[in-house]
């Protein structure tokens, strides 16, 4: 960032510091990093109240009475503070930053998943599911498109995730949703590891997603007797216009592998 000129403008809480802080008078600074006269995606957060604070935009948090943040998106942001007393209780306060440039790099994965803030995805229109041997970048041998996915589904009394089912990542909270084509939802979350792409004990791709309350469609190992479900993933590749995740077979013998795109 050569060049840059930093300054800051920070939002400031006061109040009085009682032995057992409530909410509302909890003191921070909340400073965005001025660079080239604009707001920054990274975020100096810092209090002098004797308590214990976690910091957290709602994807990475942070620990420490001084924490320095880098935000995922621009516009109107929320960081929350949840923080521990002395005497053990525990209050949440959340601070509202204007983020007008993404001067520092964050990983890109996080945004192609939940766009600005939320995004559904649904099959690729064909050769969307199938499975395949090691290091494929989709569905290789038997290769379904969405409406046999629906076929199978049915067959299999599994959920309706063929034609017509979305899945719902939501940034803020990392929240994941699936619709069913019958429009079952089932709610729950995921987190993403870009440092490791090994899922299930295999390395593949650029790193791995898990889930849990839920599942991406059709998340279940065909060639298992009980059709048992996995809860991590291997990220093969992820743009903004596409995903392609696969799974390792539970006796080994093969992969799955599940092309979505975003749902229109």
């Amino acid at each position: 960032m050569a060049g840059s000129f930093y300054g800051c403008e920070p939002i400031v809480e006061d109040g009085p510091e009682p032995a057992a802080l409530q909410a509302e008078q909890f003191q921070a600074n909340i400073a965005p990093v001025m660079v080239n006269g604009k707001r920054s995606n990274r975020v100096i957060c810092e209090t002098s109240s004797k308590v214990s604070v976690q910091w957290t935009d709602g994807i990475k948090t942070y620990t420490g009475n001084r924490a320095v943040m880098t935000l995922f998106l621009t516009g109107q942001q929320v960081i929350t503070a949840v923080a521990l007393n002395q005497d053990g209780s525990t209050f949440t306060k959340d601070f509202t930053v204007n983020v007008e440039e993404k001067s520092f790099a964050v990983e890109p994965q996080y945004e192609y998943l939940c766009g600005t803030g939320e995004k559904t995805w649904t099959w690729q229109g064909e050769k969307c599911f199938g499975n395949g041997g090691a290091g494929e970048t989709g569905p290789a041998w038997w290769v379904l498109n969405p409406s046999d996915v629906t076929t199978q589904c049915r067959d299999k009394k599994l959920d309706a995730d063929g034609l017509g089912a979305t899945m719902t990542f939501t940034l803020r909270g990392l929240k994941m949703k699936k619709t069913s084509s019958d429009q079952k939802v089932r709610a729950g979350a995921f987190t993403m590891d870009l440092a490791s792409n090994s899922a299930n004990g295999w390395s593949y791709g650029i790193g791995s997603i898990r889930v849990s309350g839920t599942n991406i469609l059709c998340g279940h190992d065909f060639n298992d007797p009980g059709l048992k479900a996995w809860s991590e993933y291997n990220i093969v590749s992820l743009t903004p216009d596409k995903m392609v995740l696969a799974a390792q077979e539970f006796d080994k013998d093969g992969w799955w592998y599940y092309v979505f795109v975003p749902s229109n």
